[in-house]
């Protein structure tokens, strides 16, 4: 007890001492953030251990992190990070601030593909935004919902939201983002075969980004003139927009050339078709464009009699499609919206009913209850670890003298026995001392049913307390995954740790959040490597042997 306050005065010490630093790196990336988001980057990432830092300095680093990760086309921080971080702003923040950092969220959830919780969220901060009258970041948010509605086909409500975002933009003053969710509201036309609608949007669009002389806006224009044109089968005129968001932006001009092979290729001008196609190779690292590419090359090389190359082009396109290929059902976005409205009424209804000191007497029993489970766990697993130990070394006695007698040609058998013996009582106290350990317990309930909108893919704590718990039981299992002598790879080593649970396909697929056709597949490769040619013999009860 008296090392572990000492322990707790040396962290806090070294904890206040480092804090004096972090405001004025975090001053420093605030001040680079809108200009010189690589800078601020650099700041933000000198910051080692940020989830250390007390609530305050936390949420501060996590709206910079995420505002810098917005402006690098990053990945936003993880949802654990700022659903902290909004806990600290919606009691000490700005109602903006609060917003932002909900729409953060919102975004943190999408690429998780967690898109439930991500409508919740988007939700929660376009309540705040718009009973503050924060319309900018309203336009955003209803940007970003409408992107889900991108993702799920509906396209009638993705059309709502972009044309709500418009309205929000507006009232902002965001003249910039109004012109674009103009044209996201054109793009929902498009793919309704509503072109002249679809027109019409667009020119505002255009009016209104050739005011502002921005040249990356009027190119992302006049590529949306050219997919309607496009569209309309007025091949000419398409590619005259093709050709100007071009020469307005080069950088990332690759749908532009693939457009435009695609153009000639369906008027018969191979060589243009080929021309264009390879002009958009280096041009963009998004991979839906680059499957869309190897087809059309699949489709200009087998018009060309080119069997070889078409060949060629079409086995990288269904490797590179493949690997997209997700088997996700579609969620309903607008019963989402429901729900999260639902759950809100209803917690507002609990707040009201339930008082403080419930909660503070709850948390008393249950830190009482916690600690006195984890002292009977601690003093099981120490007398089980004592016994494991013994047995250990009388085994090794035994065969030591085994090994003695032979020498001597004397007769082993008793002693053979009881080595046989003293070996089946370690397998058997191994076996449940496994079997009743915590962590056990708790992946088997955690894979026993799938449960909608709950995160039940092992963490990397549960893989260190798997691991640890055979490393002790099984050191020789552990040592021989670790030395790795036959190229397992990281999922066959978890598939591999998990047989000691023996459990079904069904069940490892819920912890490793892939399908059960993955898990046959790995647990076959598995096998394969492991030079498991009997059936009958599992990989649990290979490894045991090692």
């Amino acid at each position: 007890m008296r090392n572990g306050l000492l322990l707790t005065l040396f962290v806090i010490f070294f904890s206040c001492h480092n804090d004096q630093t972090i405001p004025h790196l975090l001053d420093r990336a605030e001040s680079f953030v809108e200009t010189q988001p690589d800078s601020a980057e650099i700041f933000l990432d000198s910051i080692q251990t940020p989830d250390k830092l007390n609530d305050r300095l936390f949420a501060r680093w996590c709206f910079l992190q995420s505002k810098t990760a917005d402006k690098l086309h990053k990945d936003m921080p993880y949802v654990e990070q700022l659903s902290r971080a909004l806990q600290w702003y919606t009691e000490h923040g700005t109602t903006e601030q609060q917003a932002w950092t909900g729409l953060y969220l919102g975004r943190s959830y999408a690429e998780d593909k967690l898109f439930i919780p991500a409508t919740n969220a988007y939700s929660d901060a376009l309540e705040i935004a718009l009973k503050e009258h924060i319309y900018n970041v309203a336009g955003y948010l209803c940007s970003y919902m409408a992107d889900l509605y991108t993702y799920t086909g509906q396209r009638s409500e993705e059309r709502r939201k972009y044309e709500e975002a418009a309205k929000y933009f507006k009232k902002a003053g965001n003249i910039r983002s109004y012109a674009f969710a103009l044209r996201d509201i054109a793009q929902t036309w498009v793919f309704g075969d509503s072109c002249s609608i679809a027109l019409d949007y667009m020119l505002k669009a255009d009016s209104i980004i050739t005011k502002l002389n921005d040249s990356i806006g009027m190119a992302s224009i006049a590529n949306g003139f050219g997919n309607i044109y496009k569209k309309t089968g007025e091949l000419n005129k398409a590619k005259l927009f093709f050709m100007k968001s071009i020469a307005l932006y080069s950088a990332k001009a690759a749908p532009n050339f693939l457009a435009l092979s695609n153009i000639y290729y369906r008027n018969g001008f191979i060589d243009s078709a080929r021309y264009y196609l390879e002009k958009s190779k280096n041009l963009t690292t998004n991979p839906y464009t680059h499957v869309d590419r190897l087809y059309i090359g699949y489709l200009i090389e087998k018009d060309d009699n080119e069997t070889d190359n078409a060949l060629n082009y079409l086995e990288q396109y269904i490797e590179a499609k493949d690997s997209l290929y997700d088997k996700e059902m579609q969620i309903d976005i607008i019963d989402a919206e429901k729900r999260h409205n639902l759950a809100v009424l209803s917690k507002q209804y609990k707040d009201l009913q339930i008082a403080e000191y419930f909660y503070i007497i709850l948390l008393c029993f249950s830190a009482i209850i916690i600690l006195t489970i984890y002292l009977i766990y601690q003093a099981k697993n120490n007398y089980q670890r004592k016994v494991l130990e013994q047995k250990g070394i009388r085994l090794n006695e035994l065969e030591l003298e085994i090994q003695q007698k032979n020498l001597r040609l004397e007769d082993t058998e008793d002693l053979k026995a009881e080595a046989q013996k003293t070996k089946e009582e370690l397998c058997a106290l191994r076996h449940n001392t496994f079997q009743t350990a915590s962590i056990t317990k708790r992946i088997k309930k955690l894979c026993k049913n799938v449960i909608p909108d709950k995160e039940q893919k092992l963490t990397d704590k549960d893989w260190n307390s798997l691991i640890a718990l055979i490393q002790m039981l099984y050191p020789n299992v552990t040592t021989f995954i670790k030395e790795n002598p036959y190229s397992l790879t990281d999922t066959e080593k978890k598939i591999c740790y998990l047989s000691f649970l023996q459990l079904d396909v069904k069940a490892e697929a819920i912890l490793l959040d892939i399908t059960p056709n993955s898990v046959s597949k790995y647990r076959f490769r598995a096998r394969q490597k492991l030079n498991l040619a009997n059936q009958d013999t599992s990989i649990y009860d290979d490894l045991i042997t090692c």
